[in-house]
């Protein structure tokens, strides 16, 4: 349980790529909550910047002496890399607004 820490400035990458990331309580609720289908609006974001810092987002690849650990990491980056590209630079057909009116199970 040495990945639960108090707050956000604790959780800087870990020596392997392949350990859990560090987060904080307000963190794995968040992602309960989501799961559950009752996340805020502020725990939605804190999701998704859980999964940038847990990819790598701001961490450099490469590992010294383990070609491995490098390859790993870089992996994990490349999905950081594509959710930021799908934030910000995605083309989509539908307007974001008309999407989030829609309830579930209405048609297009």
């Amino acid at each position: 349980m040495d990945e639960l820490k108090d707050s956000i400035e604790e959780c800087l990458p870990r020596e392997h790529p392949w350990q859990r990331p560090y987060y904080i309580e307000a963190e794995a609720q968040a992602v309960k909550a989501c799961y559950n289908g009752t996340a805020t609006e502020r725990q939605q974001r804190m999701i998704l910047e859980y999964l940038l810092r847990a990819c790598g987002k701001d961490d450099m690849s490469y590992r010294p002496n383990d070609p491995y650990d490098t390859a790993f990491a870089e992996g994990k980056r490349w999905v950081a890399n594509t959710l930021v590209w799908m934030l910000k630079l995605a083309t989509t057909r539908t307007d974001p607004d008309k999407i989030a009116v829609r309830t579930a199970g209405e048609q297009k």
